[in-house]
């Protein structure tokens, strides 16, 4: 992406992907995703969660805005968006990174990993309602099957759940939801051209709360601040919140909410992957039915868009 392509409204929404591009880009984001879910596992045992979280995206939100500086573009949205900086903030941020950061303290791995990637299904609901988006039988059968697919690839963890777990399954189900809403709301303000000083702005309205909760609720609690640490919240600022959250609300401006969210099955498939390639775990029998799976219900919503558009 050149700065002059930036400079002229840096995404149109006119233009769309073909369903292949489509594909290797929510590929792209989906493994970075999952990275980034490791990474913030592994950034958990030099941080408390919420002070965690409020840095990283403090720093994602502060990026974006000196991006635009930089090229010289506005900095704030156009005035009918930035009464939405605030609630679009608490909800996008304070709600949903809080408690991201927060479930693994207390969720089982079982019930956060299905929880927690129940966003598909929310989307996809309250898209029908709010955006009277179609539930075509395509869409609901990859749903379905990707539904399916987290439950077999986390069976095996729901195996000693400990005493915490209700209160970890709100906090993952709060993830999702907060989410999914999130996805709506960007998708009915329309920011255009406003799109990464919204998102800025938002990162770094909603990190405020994070980290005056972390003062209250996490004061005895430091940070251990060393290369590994730094390295984790330099890459979750960055690669896994300023570039992901722009390049997921432009793609939610030119497709359907419904549509994209059965991408996001894959992010629990390449967790695995990951953990099994880079730490050495073992795939379980019903992981490896629950990947096959998840591939089928996007591989089926795939093949049925290029047949639609080819």
């Amino acid at each position: 992406m050149n700065r002059n392509k930036l400079q002229s409204g840096f995404f149109l929404e006119e233009e769309k992907l073909s369903p292949l591009s489509l594909f290797g880009l929510m590929l792209i984001y989906s493994f970075i995703a999952a990275i980034c879910y490791t990474a913030i596992k592994l950034g958990l045992e030099y941080s408390p969660p919420l002070r965690f979280a409020g840095f990283r995206t403090i720093i994602g939100g502060s990026s974006l805005i000196l991006l635009l500086i930089f090229l010289k573009k506005p900095i704030l949205p156009r005035r009918n968006l930035l009464k939405w900086i605030l609630p679009f903030g608490l909800l996008s941020t304070t709600v949903t990174f809080g408690f991201m950061f927060s479930s693994p303290e207390f969720a089982g791995a079982g019930i956060a990993s299905v929880l927690g990637n129940t966003q598909p299904l929310a989307i996809i609901i309250l898209a029908a309602i709010f955006l009277r988006e179609k539930i075509t039988l395509v869409k609901l059968a990859s749903l379905i099957l990707g539904l399916t697919g987290i439950v077999l690839i986390s069976a095996q963890s729901f195996i000693g759940e400990n005493q915490y777990a209700f209160i970890g399954a709100l906090l993952a189900t709060g993830t999702s939801i907060g989410a999914a809403v999130t996805s709506i709301l960007l998708k009915e303000l329309k920011p255009r051209n406003d799109l990464i000083s919204l998102t800025g702005w938002q990162l770094i309205v909603g990190s405020l709360p994070l980290l005056v909760f972390s003062f209250f609720f996490e004061s005895s609690k430091d940070i251990l601040w060393n290369g590994s640490f730094i390295g984790l919240l330099m890459f979750l600022s960055f690669i896994g919140t300023a570039l992901t959250t722009v390049v997921w609300f432009w793609l939610l401006q030119k497709y359907e909410a419904g549509k994209l969210s059965l991408y996001l099955f894959l992010i629990p498939v390449f967790g695995l992957l990951i953990a099994f390639i880079v730490f050495g775990e073992t795939l379980q029998t019903f992981e490896l039915f629950g990947i096959i799976v998840v591939i089928s219900a996007v591989g089926l919503s795939v093949i049925y868009e290029y047949k639609l558009k080819y």
